[in-house]
Order: structure tokens, then sequence, then C-alpha cells
């Protein structure tokens, strides 16, 4: 009888440690780079100490595996007209939550939180957009919050106006008319540009040559602090672009890695 007891303890222990192992191994590939496991839905773009930005591709009626997301404050620019997408989170309560249909140029802003959810494309249409991660200090982050359109502007003007701000970032649109000439300058902050519409570019900085800049729709460009440019819109279809002016010092790493958990609503 003390045989089978022995025996039924070392069975539970055993099955106990292999639990936990698997519950471990399983904690590790969710939280592994999604960058690096689904290479074919995610692809970065442009990354510094202040932001970094993610290409993101899903295909029509495509399903991702679960993997993490980022945990700071995000934009989300859209890059075609879309429809629904679904994630499903595993470790938190609310479960499943449908992001709508999108419009290209748009944008939505949400702040950071951890989580890790299954992605499912309901459309026929494929789901393009960046995701541009705020590796800033966050001032106000439940403010990151809402969806933000294309304006309609006097043709063949430039145009400009802040759709967002805060105490962390500025967002503002831009339109350059054909054969126009607009000058970018920073002051004591960076800031980035995101391309959101096919365009034909001269670049003119204070230092180097003249050059030619062929953007297609989620291009990115970082301007430093301090800096100034001309830009000359030398296509045939107005150029439109986001603009990120980032007013709080990048985070330490440290921070950055820290988890986060709170509310949430649909991406």
């Amino acid at each position: 009888m003390y045989s089978i007891d022995r025996n039924q303890k070392r069975f539970r222990l055993t099955l106990t440690s292999s639990m936990a192992a698997l519950c471990l191994f399983m904690g590790q590939a969710f939280a592994q780079d999604p960058l690096k496991t689904l290479p074919q839905a995610y692809k970065l773009q442009f990354e510094n100490e202040w932001v970094k930005v993610t290409r993101v591709h899903y295909a029509p009626h495509e399903k991702l595996p679960a993997h993490q997301h980022t945990l700071t404050g995000s934009a989300y620019v859209y890059l075609n007209d879309s429809g629904p997408v679904v994630f499903k989170h595993l470790d938190l309560p609310y479960g499943a939550v449908t992001r709508p249909a999108t419009k290209a140029g748009s944008f939505r802003l949400y702040q950071g939180l951890k989580e890790i959810h299954e992605v499912e494309n309901l459309s026929e249409l494929p789901s393009d957009f960046l995701r541009v991660e705020f590796k800033t200090e966050a001032v106000n982050e439940r403010s990151l919050r809402g969806r933000f359109y294309r304006e309609t502007y006097p043709a063949g003007e430039n145009f400009e106006k802040v759709q967002f701000e805060n105490e962390q970032v500025r967002i503002t649109r831009v339109v350059w008319a054909v054969g126009k000439k607009v000058e970018i300058s920073t002051a004591a902050a960076p800031a980035l540009l995101v391309a959101v519409a096919p365009s034909n570019l001269k670049l003119r900085e204070a230092k180097g040559k003249p050059a030619s800049l062929k953007l297609v729709a989620g291009t990115a460009r970082w301007i430093a602090a301090a800096q100034q440019a001309s830009f000359e819109n030398t296509g045939s279809e107005p150029a439109e672009l986001l603009r990120f002016d980032f007013k709080t010092k990048p985070l330490s790493k440290d921070i950055l890695e820290k988890d986060k958990k709170h509310e949430h609503s649909e991406k």
C-alpha cells in the first residue's frame, strides 16, 4: 500500500511539474517578438529611442496565432480601406474585440497595455496599417483615444491641422499642393513624418545636395531635433502626411519592458 501511495505522489509531482513547464513554455512562446515569429504580418519599418514603427499586413481571412504586443501608447495609421478584424484576447476577461472597417488615411489612438491575442481578418480585403509606438514618457495617457479622419481642404493650397495633442505627443495632418514648397523645422524635440498617400517630393536640407523622394503610403521619415528641411511637391497629386511631434523624453529600456494591464476597447 505504501508503494502505491508513493507512486501516486510521484505521478502527481511529475504531472504538476510537467504542467508548470508547459505553462512556462507557452508563456515564453506568446511573449516572443511577433516581428520574428510572424514576419509575414509584422515588419519593422523604423525604430529609435523615441518611436517604433511597425508595418502590419493581415491577408484576407488570415488567422494569426496568439502573440504579445506593445506596452506603450500607439497610433494605428490605416493605409487602405479594409474590413473588420477580430482580436481574441487570451489573458483578459473581455475576450474577443472586433475592430470595425477602416478608411485609408485615418488613424486611431490608444494607450498602452499588455495583452496576448489571436487575430482573424473577417474580410476578403487585406488590412494594412502602421503601428506607431510612442517610446516616450506618458503624460495624460488616457487621453490617447479616438479615431481621426482625413479633412477637406481647398484645391491647389497647402493645408495643415493639428488633429490631436496632449502632453506627450502632437499629431498634425499636412497636405502639400502640387508644385508647392513647405519648410519643416523642429525645435528641442524631434518629429516623425508618415506618408498616407503616394507622392513625389524634392528634399533640400541645410547640409547635403537636393534629393528626390518617392514615397508610398506608410513611408516614415525621421527629422531630428533642431533641424530644418524644405520639401517641394514635384508630383501630380497632393502629398498627404501625418507629423508626430514628441514632447516628452524617451523612456529607459527597463520602463519600456515593464508589464502593464488596464481597460481596453477595439483596436
